[in-house]
């Protein structure tokens, strides 16, 4: 019996044994797999229910011009931050306050009032008896804060900009390289509270953190010429786009849209019906208008159906399939060559060469000039060009499409791709923005690749258009802006396009510089412009002169 009861019993001891072992190994793997796997995400959720924070920088790779100079997180500045539930306002501290950031009585008791549990203030005037003040007193910071944008606002509809809240890219370069810019280098001030609200002691201070892959993006543009390119849209208020691109290397060097936005306060723009978040460089399709003149001609010249001097008669119209097509000029020009057609942007003349042509040549002519598919810069938000079939096109629309008109529809970046084709006589460069990565040393990691320039065009046919495009400036419908340092060639275009019945006149130049040997590529869009001549190629004077001027300062 007793031995019988030993067994009992040891079996009993085993069972035990074995569930406690069993209870033992599961709650170490439940602990090991909270801590190994699942240890980051209830950390952050803890976090996100404990912490008071304030970012100092924006948590993010920067973003560099071609010479390396900083187009997002330059600007900084030093703020005091404030945990106001631990620090009570008297008399000694308002004082202090008013001294250092300026602000009157009434506007830092409006601070306190805010909801939020960090109030950050900016510092006007701090010596070192103010520092020694500020830093004897409890639940005050003086930090250093990076602001992730310039004030100036600059490159902004290419630099996009982002969801704080979530540190996403919403826009442009921000959106399309979120993946490589997002959760770099961070520094931010931070306290804890626990579960009665109370702050832990201790927790309230600056924090650094290091992301040892950091990343950071260099880019083909100039922030010299950007700025010249940005005042030059702003000086009359210009709405529109302009894209200046280095011929030889197809190089994007400036790219903006107006109006500009302040990529600080996008809530502002959010229900805006003016289109100040819209990249109009490669966001928004409009007709080319006489531009497209430019293809015309290349074709023209490629199937022989017309030479520079043969003779038109201009008497203001053209009727084409029961449609008449009208001249800009009312009474017309006259008798003129081909050439003087071309450097009138006479329609007549060019509605005429277009029937001889034929749509379809037409159109296989801007396709190999990069007008029918987008660019592809890298930037999500870029649009593909509307040009249509040409075996789909009848009757009068031959001569809508021989004037820019009709159907077709391409963004300003696509006419900087053509300009520079033709101002590298024939041969096709593609543009591109991104230069390269770097790591946080500035060393070199990843460079763009290039596509293989090929010839597109014969650079016989090239160089009669061109010819004809330096006429258009000398003597024709952009006269009004020769006179550079070195002469510039181009070609003016007016558009009409309606939205709601409505009639917008839009204005075009795009040209390059200089005329004999190109060194830039330059479109200007002018959205309801009403001439080419008359809005756009005046811009295109003002960049070209202010390039000549830096590079006149530079050379000394």
């Amino acid at each position: 019996m007793r031995k019988k009861s030993n067994i009992q019993h040891n079996k009993r001891f085993s069972i035990l044994l074995v569930t406690f072992s069993f209870a033992f190994v599961s709650l170490f793997a439940r602990l090991m797999y909270i801590q190994c796997y699942k240890g980051k995400e209830y950390y952050e959720r803890a976090i996100r229910q404990s912490e008071i924070k304030i970012d100092l920088t924006s948590n993010r790779g920067t973003i560099y011009d071609r010479n390396n100079v900083l187009l997002t997180d330059n600007e900084k500045e030093d703020i005091v931050v404030i945990l106001k539930r631990n620090f009570k306002l008297d008399k000694e501290k308002i004082d202090i306050l008013k001294k250092v950031t300026k602000l009157s009585e009434k506007e830092i008791y409006n601070e306190f009032e805010t909801k939020n549990n960090l109030v950050e203030l900016k510092i006007k005037y701090l010596n070192d008896n103010l520092r020694k003040q500020i830093e004897s007193k409890k639940a005050i910071l003086i930090v250093n804060k990076t602001y992730r944008y310039r004030s100036e606002n600059i490159l902004t509809h290419v630099l996009g900009y982002v969801n704080e809240n979530e540190n996403k890219g919403v826009s442009g370069i921000e959106k399309a390289k979120n993946d490589l810019l997002k959760n770099q280098n961070r520094e931010y001030v931070e306290a804890f509270v626990d579960a009665r609200k109370n702050v832990v002691p201790g927790s309230f201070k600056k924090y650094k953190s290091q992301n040892t892959n950091h990343k950071n993006i260099k880019l083909t543009i100039d922030y010299n010429i950007q700025k010249i390119v940005e005042k030059a849209l702003d000086k009359k208020h210009k709405n529109g786009a302009v894209v200046v691109s280095d011929v030889n290397t197809g190089e994007i060097l400036a790219m903006a849209s107006r109006p500009n936005f302040n990529p600080n306060k996008i809530e502002d723009y959010i229900n805006s019906k003016n289109q100040e978040l819209l990249n109009k460089a490669i966001q928004c399709k409009y007709p080319p208008g006489s531009i497209f003149k430019i293809i015309v001609t290349l074709a023209a010249f490629e199937e022989n159906v017309v030479d520079e001097e043969e003779k038109f008669n201009c008497n203001g119209y053209i009727e084409f399939d029961g449609i008449k097509i009208k001249c800009w000029k009312r009474d017309g020009h006259g008798e003129e060559t081909f050439k003087e057609a071309f450097y009138n942007s006479c329609n007549p003349v060019f509605v005429e060469v277009g029937k001889r042509l034929g749509s379809k040549k037409i159109l296989e002519t801007a396709k190999r000039m990069g007008l029918s598919d987008k660019i592809d810069i890298g930037i999500e938000e870029e649009k593909e060009t509307s040009l249509p079939k040409g075996d789909t096109i009848k009757g009068n629309a031959i001569g809508n499409i021989s004037i820019g008109q009709g159907d077709i529809e391409v963004t300003p970046l696509q006419i900087n791709q053509m300009t520079q084709i033709i101002a590298n006589n024939g041969v096709y460069k593609k543009l591109y923005l991104f230069d390269s990565i770097l790591d946080q040393n500035m060393n070199e990691v990843e460079k763009h690749k290039t596509e293989k320039d090929k010839v597109v065009i014969s650079p016989f046919i090239i160089n009669r258009t061109k010819k004809l495009m330096e006429g258009v400036v000398e003597s024709g419908t952009a006269s009004n802006i020769k006179g550079t340092q070195e002469n510039s060639a181009g070609k003016t275009g007016s558009a009409e396009y309606y939205i709601n019945g409505k009639k917008f006149v839009h204005g075009w130049f795009t040209g390059y510089y200089p005329a004999k040997i190109p060194k830039y590529a330059v479109t200007v869009f002018i959205y309801d412009g009403k001439s080419g001549g008359g809005a756009a190629a005046p811009v295109f004077k003002d960049i070209i002169e202010n390039i000549n001027n830096i590079k006149q300062v530079q050379a000394q």
